[in-house]
């Protein structure tokens, strides 16, 4: 289209979108994509939001019937629209997100910051329970709505224990928006936050401004995560010793293969002083598993994208810089694995010709990246899983450290599945990887069932994350999928506390084999 006639368009599209037409029936009008649509909104009002004719109206001040999360997997079908909470703000976080966080990590007066503040979810919660608030963005449209939105009396502070009043203060907090770059908090203090709250944006995927200089979500994903270490240096020196830094990331998808952006992340912030307090599987409830969506991820064997991470770093004064190889020769009395409710029932007994796609219904088969099981049948639902949608009727369970043993008396295989739930399982995976992979078929698939460790100081070692980092520089493997089991019957229980939460996921991390073809002369 020429230049008079997009801008044609693109006024007609901003009346639509203000009268509260759809997204779709807008794109099947104009023929143009979401990513048009959000782009003209950006262009008028300078920020991207859903409705721009959309009024804030205060029903409650709080949340009905909360309670502190006490697992690692957080899940709210109900976005969360007490106070000035609303979806339009593109990708702003669940309130429940920063509430939880909050009253978990922080106390009563303290100080929280936001650097990646938007439409100012997290100062909002800051001031209804009772801190003092930073929220700091590159966007000025952003800061006078996030103004906007934080612009609301309210007379009873809410309690850092919501049943009892005991920490309750009557005192108003200082909620403060600046513009600013995270990258550069030189006008903050060393030491001098108390908690740290943000949702940078998942690299490119949404843009924020109209192409404003430093704006990180025009950024492709290497820049994006060079730029984001400077913010975590950023965030490790101004948060106390001891203090805690929640960050919420999640994963893109290119060409029907997954890119680990947010273990990516998490690595950046763990080589700039982190330790891993908790890794929260954070369930997204938008993701259409029928219809159209269920049918091409069938197709074309993608899963949907459906889990982020919620990952709440601790600041130390000696920070932990453990790698595999320490993990896996370190001392019992230094590092062990907490065990969960999350038994391998009847895993042991599963031998290959068990389980058959044939006996698997297609509309049995999980499109999304978080599998839903019981306790009882995980195990079995996970392998029943992989081989009706990767065609592993020709596929090895490694389930023991005896079976890596077996692999040179095997025939090559379409899957190969691997469990590393401890560190002898580890040591001889990454002893014989080279023979593991050698058993698989050129484009099959290596499934790798493992789970977060804890150390005795309550920190969390990320043992899907560094085994992805052990695999991603050999060039036969290309990760396909990383899937969250979420194992039920571990629903909430008892009063909020500040224990450990109780970790109820694994992770199931899915490669692709890509051999290299021998030459003719070869």
């Amino acid at each position: 289209m020429n230049n008079i006639n997009e801008i044609k368009i693109k006024d007609q599209i901003f009346e639509l979108k203000k009268r509260g037409i759809t997204d779709q029936e807008i794109g099947e009008k104009f023929n143009v994509n979401l990513h048009f649509i959000e782009k003209v909104i950006t262009e008028r009002l300078g920020v991207n939001v859903s409705n721009p004719s959309l009024k804030k109206r205060i029903k409650t001040f709080q949340p009905k019937d909360f309670s502190l999360e006490t697992t690692t997997v957080w899940s709210f079908k109900s976005r969360g629209v007490w106070a000035t909470h609303n979806g339009n703000y593109r990708g702003n976080w669940s309130p429940y997100i920063p509430r939880n966080v909050i009253l978990r990590y922080s106390k009563p007066g303290e100080l929280v910051l936001d650097c990646f503040c938007g439409a100012g979810t997290t100062g909002i919660e800051c001031k209804l329970i009772g801190r003092n608030f930073i929220g700091i963005d590159i966007n000025p449209n952003a800061i006078e709505l996030a103004k906007e939105n934080i612009d609301f009396q309210v007379s009873n502070i809410y309690s850092n224990n919501e049943n009892n009043n005991k920490n309750s203060s009557n005192k108003s907090p200082s909620v403060r928006f600046i513009v600013g770059d995270a990258r550069d908090l030189s006008f903050i203090s060393d030491s001098s936050i108390d908690l740290i709250c943000a949702h940078p944006p998942y690299a490119n995927i949404i843009q924020y401004t109209n192409n404003q200089k430093n704006d990180l979500s025009f950024c492709a994903v290497d820049e994006f995560l060079n730029e984001m270490s400077a913010v975590a240096k950023e965030n490790y020196r101004t948060l106390k010793d001891g203090g805690y830094c929640a960050i919420l990331i999640g994963d893109m998808r290119r060409h029907k293969s997954v890119i680990p952006l947010g273990f990516k992340l998490i690595d950046v912030y763990l080589k700039n002083g982190f330790s891993v307090k908790e890794l929260v599987i954070k369930r997204q409830h938008n993701c259409k598993t029928t219809g159209f969506w269920y049918k091409n991820s069938i197709k074309y064997n993608f899963l949907l994208l459906a889990h982020e991470y919620l990952v709440i770093f601790k600041k130390t004064s000696i920070p932990r810089q453990q790698t595999l190889k320490e993990v896996e020769e370190s001392e019992n009395e230094n590092f062990y694995f907490k065990p969960t409710d999350t038994k391998q029932t009847g895993s042991s007994n599963i031998e290959s010709s068990n389980i058959e796609s044939s006996n698997i219904e297609s509309s049995n088969i999980e499109s999304s990246t978080v599998w839903i099981f019981e306790s009882k049948n995980w195990f079995n639902k996970t392998i029943q899983n992989l081989i009706g949608r990767y065609d592993g009727n020709n596929y090895y369970l490694i389930n023991k450290t005896d079976d890596f043993n077996k692999l040179d008396s095997i025939e090559t295989k379409t899957l190969i599945v691997a469990t590393c739930n401890n560190k002898e399982m580890f040591k001889a995976f990454c002893g014989d990887i080279d023979k593991v992979v050698k058993q698989i078929r050129d484009k099959g698939y290596l499934a790798i069932l493992c789970n977060d460790m804890r150390f005795k100081d309550g920190t969390i070692y990320p043992m899907a994350i560094e085994i992805d980092k052990f695999l991603e520089n050999r060039t036969e493997l290309k990760i396909k999928e990383i899937v969250v089991l979420s194992i039920e019957n571990n629903h909430n229980a008892g009063e909020p506390t500040n224990e450990d939460l109780k970790i109820t996921f694994k992770y199931l991390l899915i490669y692709n084999i890509i051999k290299e073809k021998k030459s003719k002369n070869g």
